[in-house]
């Protein structure tokens, strides 16, 4: 293959890193990389940094080939080779090869737990990918840090993290970088949540924040439903709907039917192209854990007894071959918190007193005090970087800036001749703009008289908004596309409506109604169907029931208006 002239230089490249990266074993691998590719790279680029970029490729290549075989020896092995191809490719100076090496030394550190050189990896990939413009990529490494930032519940350190990935986002449009900026936001405002919960009570769900969260995550369904093939192959899309059925299962979880349908979703686009795309296989583990947790969970809220008891057996399963992973503590504890409230409602109190003291021991490594001290630093210490790599380009930016003076100098004389020349020009145009300025002032006055009336008609229509509100409805529905008889009852249901209760709920409710409130309520008042509804509010039809017991929620018992939605 290297040999054929068929194909250009950099295709015969790709082609045999692709057959040792699908075929080979580990010893394979370096032997014919060293014997036989990289020989090919020396008689074909002159160049010794590309060389040595080539040198490097193939080293982090035997290090993922030690890593996916496993082994005893593996993390020796696999580690070994990816700090030597990040010493190979340090020497080269190629950016984009430094930035690959810090990011694959990254994912080993964090698989072991040592989340501040994890850190310090990532932020140097960062550096280099930045200077080449690959903004995706600095994306993808920011998910990566605000991840553990997510995991330690710390949502001031997410704030940070969030905000540089914003940065990154004004500089690329792309559709993947955006898809990584929702998943934080939504995990971000599903935390605060989290946190209310904690310090309010479970009483208190703010769904402000609910709607904040589901905004972003729909958000990222819509991406993966029209721009999919602009997304990554190394990222699992399915997770769009996996984070749809985790917020309806943490926040609306009497809908088990809704939950179930998104799960499998997600699990069918898992399915279908998760497996296809470049994907690693611990990868593919972790979706499933988390996609197994969620369903064992409403499975158990259903009665399903033993059907989430082996649900979450087979989450467990996975969980052991990922042991060395660190970034599943949440869900580990999860695990852990189930089987020993399962164990002990089935009058098994050692198989209980087990998972409960492994879930102590899972809770103490996720917020062991060092490890978010580590994450923090080195947080603060990029930022620092990046402010003294600011100050060194002002101070680069003076030096021109002084080179530049004595052609300012020079021009200021000429500066100051035009400037008389445009005193005099502007005195001969001051009368003919007082003249227009004149003529504006009575236009306005003319005028004046118009807003006035204006306004009038204006503050009337605020003080009857439901009447204005059923005017635009009935507007809306006569457009739609209804049955003609069922628009006609809706029109007539409309037109019997009690404006008078729902103009004083509305100026008289303790919690504030909106307009789009106030919309619905009129709508459930007139008894018109949910898929209409949802035509007429371009939504689907399980929000419509989502948004009829939210507003139910602002409305006391005994409350006229209940009794009309």
């Amino acid at each position: 293959l290297l040999n054929d002239q068929t194909f250009d230089s950099t295709a015969r490249w790709n082609h045999a890193y692709t057959i040792i990266s699908q075929h080979c074993s580990p010893e394979e691998a370096e032997q014919l990389a060293m014997t036989v590719v990289f020989p090919f790279v020396q008689r074909t680029w002159a160049e010794q940094s590309r060389q040595l970029g080539y040198l490097s490729w193939l080293n982090q290549l035997i290090s993922f080939k030690h890593r996916d075989r496993g082994g005893d020896d593996k993390d020796e092995k696999e580690r070994y080779f990816a700090e030597k191809a990040l010493e190979i490719a340090l020497e080269s100076g190629l950016d984009v090869v430094i930035a690959s090496c810090y990011h694959g030394c990254a994912f080993i550190e964090l698989r072991h737990g040592d989340v501040k050189r994890a850190h310090e990896n990532l932020y140097q990939a960062i550096i280099h990918y930045d200077k080449r413009g690959l903004y995706t990529n600095c994306s993808e490494m920011l998910y990566v840090i605000v991840s553990n930032f997510f995991e330690i519940k710390d949502t001031d350190g997410m704030g940070k993290v969030l905000q540089q990935m914003k940065e990154y986002l004004e500089k690329d449009e792309s559709k993947q970088s955006l898809y990584q900026y929702n998943v934080i936001k939504h995990s971000y405002f599903g935390l605060l949540l989290e946190n209310a919960k904690k310090n309010e009570g479970l009483q208190s769900v703010d769904y402000r924040l609910v709607d904040s969260v589901l905004v972003y995550v729909r958000e990222n369904i819509y991406l993966v439903e029209n721009y999919f093939e602009q997304l990554s192959s190394n990222w699992i899309q399915a997770y769009a709907y996996y984070f749809l059925a985790k917020t309806f299962d943490d926040y609306f979880p009497e809908q088990t039917d809704t939950i179930f349908l998104y799960l499998d979703k997600a699990f069918d686009l898992f399915e279908k192209v998760g497996r296809s795309r470049v994907q690693e296989p611990r990868a593919l583990k972790e979706f499933q854990i988390y996609v197994l947790t969620v369903r064992a969970n409403a499975l158990s809220r259903k009665g399903n007894t033993q059907e989430a008891y082996r649900t979450m057996r087979e989450a467990l399963v996975l969980h052991n071959d990922l042991k060395d992973y660190q970034n599943l503590g949440e869900q580990r504890s999860k695990a852990y918190q189930f089987m020993a409230d399962y164990y002990e409602k089935a009058n098994r109190p050692a198989d209980a007193l087990r998972y409960q003291k492994l879930l102590r021991e899972s809770e103490a490594e996720r917020y062991e005090s060092e490890k978010i001290r580590a994450i923090n630093e080195m947080s603060v210490k990029f930022e620092t970087e990046k402010k003294e790599t600011r100050i060194q380009t002002l101070l680069r930016e003076n030096q021109t800036a002084r080179r530049i003076l004595w052609l300012t100098l020079a021009l200021s004389l000429t500066l100051l001749m035009t400037a008389l020349l445009v005193i005099l020009s502007s005195r001969l145009k001051r009368k003919n703009v007082e003249q227009r300025l004149y003529e504006t002032a009575l236009l306005a006055e003319l005028r004046q008289s118009e807003l006035e009336q204006i306004h009038s008609t204006k503050q009337q229509l605020e003080q009857y908004p439901v009447k204005n509100t059923i005017d635009t409805i009935a507007q809306q529905i006569s457009a739609a596309l209804i049955d003609r008889d069922t628009k006609a009852a809706y029109l007539d249901r409309l037109s019997k409506i009690d404006c008078q209760l729902l103009e004083h709920a509305y100026q008289t409710s303790k919690v504030k109604l909106t307009g789009m409130d106030i919309k619905y309520i009129i709508c459930f008042s007139a008894n018109i169907d949910v898929k209409d509804i949802s035509l007429l509010f371009n939504i689907e039809p399980a929000s419509v029931h989502t948004v009829r017991y939210r507003i139910r929620r602002k409305f006391a018992k005994g409350d006229g208006v209940l009794m009309m939605i």
